[in-house]
């Protein structure tokens, strides 16, 4: 239509170019190129405004309307499977991890939002996704969504123990959703049961059992983030019901992160050896998983006679740990880090570690159970001094390699001490048999064993016909636990300040109160 109208416009002009004089050329030719002017701006205006406007438009409508987003997405490799020990992932046909270990992750990275995703594990070999021996998805993320994805499981379920819950440990992607790349003050943990052989698990901080950061999680299950304690902590992963401990690790997560920890390996160790059980914290900045510490087991038994320390306060690293801990009673087992330990026994209305009258420091090595013995007196001048030369001051006695249980069922199985500050070398009977002869104080034995029965405990001063008593000893209800069993208070309590007398004090590994055993004669 407008090429016509520009020829017959044309065809007008020309014609009164021919016809006309020169008066009237020139006012033709004014009103002709004034018209032709106006109406050929006009219409080419028009038309370039138009076409850039909808050009405009229509690119920046289509181009709103056609950008999904982004997404940020870290994956970590948790399979223990030796099969699956180094991986390639694939996200729709294309290569995004390549060589992927287990117990790595990758950073977060931007992945198209709103789009189907189908995620391809193949072998650390593989050239291409056809190559997989596992497809997962489609996963569809929301615009600036925050996801983790934990690769877990086995390739082949029917190799490997079964899980004790009845649930699937075929290799698996499990989501974590709402997931965290920083925090703004102090740090951000999650936690994921992934270890195939586990139970459903508890986990313990720092030894109360009101703080559960992960309360009966099953595999495969994960915790929302939480906040973590500052400082160092230890935790401890129970089985549900906590009647079992199945590991302690001790953790400081720095403030202002944001990670995820994961059970990781297998509990039996044998299914592979390379992923024995652990707890990984994965960082968001990707790279290998950290391996929480081993943490170590403690048990304090207190069996000072000295009357002026019926009562103590013992502090761990300045921190009241024990408030008032009577003669004659044990903790249960607790967890400490694997670290210097500064330990202080003050008296018990102490009101910090610089009231102490005693100070040791003891290092406990990861994985392992120890157990410290407080006995003797604390002015040694002020009783009565041991037969032998001992020195009977105040101090604790390690056992190293302590043990929370039983290594038999049907065993009771017992370390004996001699703590009795002026008793002399001592022989010990069970049912008229040798045990344990020639025990000097200070003397802790390693592990006896008994079957379950009723004994006759004897004491007999070394060398001569005397005896410190004879104790009646019901092991029938003891039989795959374990004890302490310590010579314990004074010979003679009227010449040592009137302490308690001599008894036979049994301290089991639950804690409480001694079974204390008193002479049959």
């Amino acid at each position: 239509m407008e090429l016509k109208k520009l020829g017959v416009l044309l065809a007008v002009t020309a014609a009164v170019a021919i016809g006309c004089g020169d008066d009237d050329d020139n006012t033709s030719n004014n009103t002709t190129n004034n018209t032709t002017n106006n109406t050929t701006n006009n219409t080419t205006n028009n038309t370039t405004n138009n076409t850039t406007n909808n050009t405009t438009n229509n690119t920046t409508n289509n181009t709103t309307n056609n950008d999904p987003g982004t997404a940020r997405l870290q994956v970590i490799h948790n399979s223990a499977d030796p099969a699956a020990a180094v991986v390639d992932v694939y996200v729709n046909g294309e290569l995004l991890l390549d060589d992927f270990e287990f117990r790595t992750a990758s950073p977060f990275v931007d992945v198209p939002a709103a789009t189907d995703l189908e995620v391809e594990i193949a072998p650390g070999t593989s050239a291409s996704a056809d190559d997989a021996i596992a497809q997962f998805g489609p996963y569809n993320l929301a615009e600036d969504s925050v996801t983790v994805l934990v690769a877990s499981g086995v390739v082949d379920p029917t190799a490997f123990d079964a899980n004790p819950d009845g649930e699937s440990t075929a290799l698996n992607l499990y989501a974590i959703a709402d997931a965290k790349e920083a925090s703004e003050s102090g740090a951000l943990v999650a936690v994921f049961h992934g270890t195939t052989d586990a139970p459903a698990v508890d986990v313990i901080l720092n030894n109360d059992p009101t703080l559960k950061p992960v309360d009966g999680a099953k595999y495969g299950q994960s915790t929302p983030y939480a906040a973590f304690p500052s400082g160092g902590s230890v935790m401890d992963v129970t089985t549900d019901d906590n009647s079992a401990r199945i590991a302690s690790f001790s953790a400081a997560v720095p403030d202002g992160v944001a990670v995820v920890v994961v059970a990781s390996g297998f509990v039996d160790a044998t299914q592979n050896e390379d992923a024995s059980f652990g707890l990984y914290a994965f960082f968001a900045s990707g790279g290998a998983g950290v391996p929480l510490p081993a943490a170590a087991r403690l048990q304090v038994i207190h069996n000072a006679a000295d009357p002026g320390a019926a009562s103590v306060d013992v502090y761990v690293n300045d921190t009241l740990t024990l408030d008032d801990f009577a003669f004659r009673t044990a903790t249960p087992f607790i967890t400490v880090p694997a670290a210097e330990l500064k330990i202080n026994v003050a008296p018990g209305d102490s009101a910090s570690s610089a009231d102490s009258v005693y100070e040791t420091t003891v290092t406990p090595e990861g994985g392992k159970a120890y157990i410290a013995v407080a006995n003797g007196v604390i002015t040694p001048a002020n009783f009565a001094a041991n037969p032998q030369g001992e020195s009977t001051a105040f101090g604790l006695w390690l056992i190293a390699d302590a043990r929370e249980a039983s290594t038999a069922a049907d065993e009771f199985q017992f370390v004996v001490g001699h703590g009795a500050t002026d008793a002399p070398t001592v022989d010990i009977l069970a049912n008229g048999n040798s045990l344990l002869p020639a025990v000097t104080y200070g003397t802790l034995s390693g592990y006896q064993a008994v079957p379950a029965g009723q004994y006759t405990i004897r004491v007999d001063v070394t060398g001569s016909q005397l005896s410190a008593g004879s104790f009646a000893l019901d092991a029938t209800n003891l039989v795959g636990s374990t004890a302490v069993v310590m010579a314990s208070g004074f010979l003679a309590p009227g010449e040592n300040q009137d302490g308690p007398a001599f008894r036979l004090a049994a301290f089991p590994a639950a804690g409480g109160a001694a079974i204390v055993i008193a002479p049959n004669n």
